[in-house]
């Protein structure tokens, strides 16, 4: 059964300059780009040489819609891969509820059975926190979502959480792939200096 997986991040880096670290993962469909769409799961800011933090990747993804540039949003439930979740309008106004499979047992649709101006934004969460996101799905539409156990691992200026990734003034746009597969726990470090460059490195992982 799969379980929450902690991860413990360490800078073992000579980077004077303060990067901040971020964290994301991708949507496995083939538009998916992550400098157009990718969001920063996670943030770790203020990690100096020595130092770490640790936090949770939840085994639990949650799904959400909102509208009206955010303003307004569903309730946030508790997604299964391979189903179906709709944004519809009942007698109670705009609501999200689970309707059925997915076009895809390895996906995650979201509807919009709603016909509300500019469409609704479909997202995922873990931890509460905004992990992908579809901007606009329009009227009669939907977002399809493939998830696989992997995380993203790069090094900006200037990011905030939940934000863009193309918001962000990147120190790179090459990102360090995390396979979490049938783990439970792992430690992993920021390596290097100015002169030859950062790397991320699994020290250990059960």
């Amino acid at each position: 059964m799969a379980t929450d997986i902690k991860i413990t991040y360490t800078n073992k880096s000579m980077n004077k300059d303060l990067p901040t670290i971020f964290v994301f993962t991708k949507n496995e469909t083939p538009t998916f780009d992550v400098l157009k769409e990718g969001v920063a799961w996670r943030t770790i800011p203020n990690i100096g040489r020595g130092s770490s933090s640790s936090f949770v990747f939840p085994v639990v993804t949650e799904v959400g819609a909102t509208w009206q540039d955010g303003m307004n949003k569903t309730q946030i439930l508790s997604s299964d891969i391979g189903k179906r979740y709709t944004v519809s309008q009942n007698d109670t106004g705009i609501v999200l509820a689970a309707n059925g499979n997915a076009s895809d047992t390895k996906s995650i649709d979201v509807n919009n059975d709603a016909n509300i101006q500019d469409g609704v934004s479909a997202s995922l969460y873990k931890d509460g926190k905004l992990m992908l996101t579809k901007k606009i799905v329009g009227y009669g539409q939907k977002a399809t979502f493939v998830l696989k156990p992997k995380l993203y691992w790069g090094i900006a200026s200037e990011i905030q959480e939940s934000e863009l990734i193309n918001s962000a003034v990147l120190n790179t746009d090459s990102f360090f792939e995390q396979d979490l597969e049938g783990v439970t726990e792992v430690n992993i470090s920021l390596n290097g200096n100015a002169e030859e460059g950062y790397t991320f490195r699994i020290d250990s992982q059960k």
